[in-house]
């Protein structure tokens, strides 16, 4: 009897799923599976064509151990385009999950045309329950293709890795959070509060310690270059390539003089992204920051960094480059811009932060900072021009503005009528 009692006990301290599985890049034929373990264990994943998971097949097998607060990703291959996948994640050899099993939609083929829905935000607030209500507003509709948040995923305001995971958890909890990640392919960059204190940049102490916690708690398909650490990375969706930056890691401090060095992606970044621009087949671009593009803002931006961003907007223009979409976060309100009168920026939040006001600016076509909000983009490409699409969301509402797009309005050939939506506070 002592030794059964022994056994149970055993049994009930084995590891188990504390957050996830959350599912993170998902291309053509691979996805990855993000998992956080309550303790030391194995863990894979076991996947099928079928929702009773009859006939699986199963990923590689890492370790989970307190290097990585028990947690990590998983890579699957050999998958199909355009094609649902069941899974569930095995932690020491148990099963850590049960009918009805989470499931994933592949990416179509790289080129192929056709609808691509992604949502994103960002600035979740302090305590994890902050976004609680945007996350579940996503969770009940779910009519989206990928989920990007674009910064401030957490406010530990610190490069400590405890205060980082304490952090992460706190904002893994929500179920409408756990819903929503563990069906959608879930992307992230960080901006300062997630990176380190408030407005920080690449003078930060213990930045190591940040991108090495960053790099714990999602499954992004890059983390940087080899020689060149960081959050950014690229992807391609469809006829939709994603471009996300990092704004952080090599960034000059604000307040620095323009001495022709003073940047906020640092050189090698730069350079890649030019090359993506100028390398992408795809009729739209979207580029990701954690920081507005427009300038008619606070320091904490692109405005900041003029030289720098007037390079990649001339860039842009002498290789006549179209279909360029920026999107940002940080500021704690919804709106839409085309900067310079040519290219189309959408900064959204907050998700769930307390939101914040604009100044007028010039360039703003909309504006929004009543409620937790996100925002959906819809790219359709099966036309002879791509339809693009603008979508807000506040939760608890639903859908509160819709916009369509022309080419022309994409493209910069046609200026955008000045405040479609709410006009910002004089």
């Amino acid at each position: 009897m002592n030794a059964l009692i022994l056994l149970l006990l055993a049994a009930l301290q084995d590891p188990v799923v504390d957050f996830g599985p959350m599912v993170g890049h998902v291309g053509s034929d691979e996805a990855r599976i993000w998992v956080k373990a309550s303790g030391e264990t194995s863990y894979f994943v076991v996947w099928s064509d079928r929702a009773d998971l009859s006939n699986p097949r199963s990923s590689g097998e890492i370790k989970l151990d307190a290097s990585t607060e028990f947690a990590g990703h998983v890579r699957i291959q050999g998958l199909s385009p355009s094609a649902r996948y069941w899974y569930a994640p095995v932690l020491g050899g148990r099963m850590g999950a049960v009918a009805p099993y989470p499931s994933f939609m592949t990416a179509p083929p790289p080129g192929a045309k056709g609808k691509v829905r992604f949502a994103f935000g960002s600035c979740v607030g302090k305590d994890g329950v902050d976004a609680a209500a945007c996350w579940g507003e996503m969770a009940e509709r779910a009519d989206f293709d990928l989920l990007l948040l674009l910064g401030d995923n957490h406010y530990a305001d610190s490069t400590a890795p405890a205060k980082q995971r304490a952090a992460y958890a706190s904002h893994r909890r929500p179920a409408g959070y756990r819903e929503i990640t563990r069906r959608t392919p879930t992307y992230a960059i960080w901006d300062d509060h997630d990176y380190g204190p408030n407005n920080s940049d690449g003078t930060t102490a213990g930045k190591e310690d940040s991108l090495r916690t960053f790099k714990e708690f999602w499954a992004n398909p890059a983390y940087g270059e080899p020689d060149n650490p960081g959050v950014y990375f690229a992807f391609t969706r469809g006829d939709v390539d994603f471009i996300l930056l990092d704004s952080r890691y090599y960034r000059t401090p604000n307040a620095a003089v323009e001495d022709g060095r003073k940047t906020m992606l640092g050189a090698r970044q730069l350079a890649w992204l030019k090359e993506r621009l100028a390398g992408s087949k795809a009729p739209v671009k979207i580029v990701g920051c954690g920081s507005e593009f427009q300038t008619q803002t606070q320091p904490d931006c692109w405005s900041s960094f003029l030289r720098e961003r007037n390079e990649i907007l001339a860039f842009i223009e002498e290789k006549g480059i179209q279909g360029v979409i920026f999107i940002s976060g940080d500021r704690h309100f919804t709106a839409a811009y085309q900067v310079g009168g040519k290219h189309l920026e959408v900064t959204s939040g907050p998700l769930g932060s307390r939101p914040a006001q604009s100044r007028e600016a010039p360039e703003m076509f909309y504006y929004n900072n009543v409620g937790k909000l996100y925002t959906v983009f819809e790219i359709d490409t099966a036309g002879e021009t791509p339809a693009v699409t603008l979508e807000v969301y506040r939760a608890g509402e639903g859908r509160v503005w819709k916009r369509p797009f022309t080419w022309e309005e994409v493209t910069g050939a046609a200026r955008i009528p000045r405040h479609s939506g709410p006009p910002p506070p004089k």
